[in-house]
């Protein structure tokens, strides 16, 4: 039986090593998309630096944490729905401030059509009419202030601040919605620092042994990433190495070493004739053509020359990324669906 200790990765003795498992190859004109080595239970963290850590290679390791915030945070909407809910715990914090992002677009390339103006207008209705619960006039008047933002008919990427509980009022009216065609989606509560949320929830997420043994100990960041499907960041690469820790739904990521990756980017920036930092998951590149072109260079036809690997992780599924390496994440199930995950940079 694995040993489990209050949801972090327990060094314990190694488990071997299995074939990764064998998710469908996309081959055109030579291309490979294959998988990321994988692990499956607790990994002893000796073991962990020789195979990942030094040689710098990602490392998928499957069913091996148990983070408490998988169950105190989120619970499962029955057999019938499959749909997963937000527990009691979170939903008595919904006065906490949170970074918030909302995507209202189409596209060309195969991502999913934002939230539109109409489903929008239809949430902040509803929203008036919950005239006897507490703040449902604030959260309508920042729906009415998004609106305003966006422009039908064009892609936007909206960034703002705003309570946990503008993001349970959207997964209310989402159940409350009959039509699928109504639902708030690619709401997405992103890179909200988990050394800002209050003490209860924080220590819902303890930091792995990996990240605090594994290198030299240092935190450089840490985030929650709560939305309502689809989610996704385009492709880009972070400057310290990333533990990245699935809480709820599913999340695919593809990856791309550092030279590789810095020549897919160059190329999809080249063909538009911009140049910028690519290190940090940005604005720039979260709208517009610049999203669409990483995306098809990504997700659709990646360069015959490059190799990608890719890993779909399950709740309790984490993946090592080492520093330097491409990636792009995206969720992987129904539009409006809870998603939910947890990443530490570190050195």
């Amino acid at each position: 039986m694995r040993r489990m200790c209050h949801g972090h990765f327990q060094a314990s003795k190694p488990v071997t090593r299995i074939a990764p498992i064998r998710y469908a190859s996309f081959d055109h004109n030579a291309i490979r998309i294959q998988p990321v080595a994988a692990t499956k239970g607790n990994i002893a963290l000796d073991w962990f630096r020789s195979a990942a850590w030094v040689p710098s290679v990602p490392l998928h390791m499957r069913d091996s944490h148990r983070l408490p915030a998988m169950m105190s945070w989120f619970s499962s909407g029955g057999s019938e729905t499959g749909s997963i809910l937000l527990g009691d715990k979170l939903l008595s914090f919904g006065d906490v401030m949170l970074s918030y992002e909302l995507v209202t677009s189409s596209d060309n390339y195969g991502l999913s059509a934002g939230c539109s103006l109409d489903c929008l207008q239809g949430f902040q209705t509803w929203l008036k009419d919950l005239s006897d619960e507490q703040h449902s006039h604030v959260l309508s008047e920042l729906v009415d202030r998004l609106v305003n933002s966006a422009e039908a008919g064009h892609s936007h990427f909206l960034q703002f601040n705003a309570p946990l509980n503008f993001f349970t009022k959207a997964a209310q009216y989402n159940r409350d919605m009959n039509s699928p065609s109504c639902h708030i989606k690619q709401l997405y509560i992103a890179q909200s620092d988990i050394r800002s949320l209050p003490a209860p929830l924080r220590e819902d997420l303890p930091v792995p042994d990996i990240v605090g043994q594994a290198g030299k100990g240092d935190i450089y960041n840490s985030s929650i990433w709560l939305g309502l499907q689809p989610t996704y960041t385009p492709l880009h690469r972070d400057p310290n190495p990333n533990l990245f820790c699935q809480l709820a739904g599913s999340k695919a990521v593809r990856l791309l070493r550092p030279r590789d990756g810095q020549f897919v980017f160059q190329d999809v920036r080249r063909k538009l004739g911009v140049v910028g930092n690519s290190r940090f998951r940005g604005a720039e590149m979260m709208d517009g053509p610049e999203r669409d072109g990483l995306h098809h260079a990504t997700w659709i036809l990646p360069h015959p020359s490059r190799e990608i690997w890719e890993a779909v992780l399950a709740p309790g599924d984490a993946l090592f990324i080492p520093q330097g390496w491409w990636h792009s994440v995206r969720s992987v199930g129904r539009d409006a669906e809870i998603n939910a995950s947890a990443n530490w940079w570190f050195r």
